[in-house]
């Protein structure tokens, strides 16, 4: 028996013989490992998909024995058994691949190998990658260390007469000295007798992962092979400061035109309101070029209802998908017009000066090149096909004469 923890490709290996319906006990003796392994890591790491209850008949597991009439059936029925199915409950483990899963009527489950190894890795017990503490946590033993810090008693002190905080001295000290407790007025200051202690790294507070269930590439292909008629718009991030700005730029697959907004902050916030300033300039227009949206997993996309929804209106308005991780070239069109981007903006160029006239200044003579791929057509002139001009004017970009095209630095004039 391997006691080993799983892998990476041990869980690509349970995805794969999950997809295949092939039964756990066959995949924990491929693997050597315990049955109730296999069984334990696709319970805690498969993604819960509910069932449409939206006039949905009750599944109940003793309709058939039960005398109340039919028209009592209900969730809320005392003698209510839920209805189990066999592979999803006890040998497959989820409904990957299932024959049935367009006609089951109960909950699904699915496994993924790279979402359950980053839950996992993120799971795993290392107390020296962050503050493994709740807020609620932080808040109770706050106010139970307060008061008598306040009294001049120890860490040590307080601990032993405090059994249940269940910390080491080592680790409430870490804690008050990377500032954990600072909001709640307790610091170095407040300890009786500092520690000479080294100074120390400044722990990260951990952050739950993003659940991109249903947001993962393999849902946008799927999405795309049932909406074909759907173009995709690949979005993304270019900036030289870690401070900024940031210039989110956008890439239109079906006619190679990239467009660009200028942010001083890196946050889903302010990225969303992008598409709030497009949704209200282009009105009805919106939906053709911004329905499908294809990114990357930055923190500046991490908000996925303010991108797919109208937070004033709370309106369906964009699918937006997001790729694998460090797999960039599942979205090449934006990944190389940024290279027409790097021309004009180099990597150590200072970008504070620059403006969003400049952007649409720059976008606008990047989208004037003719390219080998449409046919020796530029971007502006296959989108105003596509679409019109009207709209591109909409969104700041205007035509430029071909021996005017200048995709240098100098073009913007900054320093």
């Amino acid at each position: 028996m391997n006691y080993s923890h799983l892998t990476l490709d041990d869980r690509k290996e349970i995805q794969n013989n999950i997809d295949n319906r092939i039964r756990k006990s066959i995949t924990a003796k491929k693997l050597k490992k315990d049955p109730t392994t296999i069984s334990k890591e696709i319970k805690l790491h498969r993604s819960f998909k509910p069932r449409n209850k939206f006039n949905s008949k009750c599944i109940c597991s003793k309709i058939k024995s039960c005398k109340k009439p039919r028209k009592y059936c209900s969730e809320h029925c005392s003698n209510y058994v839920e209805l189990r199915c066999n592979d999803r409950d006890k040998f497959i483990g989820s409904c990957n691949h299932c024959s049935y899963l367009n006609s089951c009527k109960l909950d699904h489950y699915f496994y993924n190998a790279t979402n359950a190894n980053e839950e996992y890795l993120f799971h795993l017990s290392d107390a020296r990658s962050g503050i493994n503490l709740s807020n609620a946590r932080l808040t109770t033993i706050a106010s139970t260390i307060a008061p008598l810090l306040k009294k001049g008693q120890s860490i040590y002190q307080i601990l032993t007469n405090h059994p249940d905080i269940n910390l080491s001295p080592k680790s409430l000290y870490n804690y008050i000295e990377c500032g954990a407790f600072k909001k709640f007025g307790i610091d170095n200051f407040s300890l009786r007798r500092q520690v000479s202690m080294k100074p120390r790294k400044k722990l990260k507070i951990r952050k739950e992962p993003i659940n991109y269930a249903y947001h993962t590439y393999i849902d946008y292909l799927e999405f795309v092979a049932n909406n074909p008629s759907i173009p995709t718009t690949e979005m993304d991030t270019v900036y030289n400061q870690p401070e900024g700005p940031y210039i989110q730029t956008f890439s239109f697959q079906n006619t190679g035109l990239m467009i660009g907004f200028l942010h001083a902050e890196k946050t889903s916030n302010s990225m969303a309101s992008t598409l709030d300033y497009l949704e209200s300039t282009l009105n009805n227009d919106y939906q053709k070029l911004f329905s499908l949206i294809l990114t990357d997993r930055g923190s500046e996309f991490e908000k996925i209802n303010l991108f797919e929804r109208n937070m004033e209106t709370n309106i369906f308005r964009t699918n937006i998908f997001y790729c694998d991780p460090q797999m960039p070239s599942q979205k090449p069109h934006v990944e190389v017009n940024h290279n027409y981007v790097r021309d004009i903006i180099p990597n150590k160029r200072v970008l504070k000066k620059v403006t969003q006239n400049d952007i649409q200044l720059m976008f606008s003579h990047i989208n004037s090149s003719p390219r080998k791929v449409l046919g020796g057509k530029t971007p502006y002139e296959v989108f105003s096909f596509f679409y019109s001009e009207d709209i591109l004017n909409k969104l700041g970009i205007i035509k430029i004469e071909p021996d005017d095209v200048t995709l240098q630095p100098y073009l913007l004039k900054i320093e």
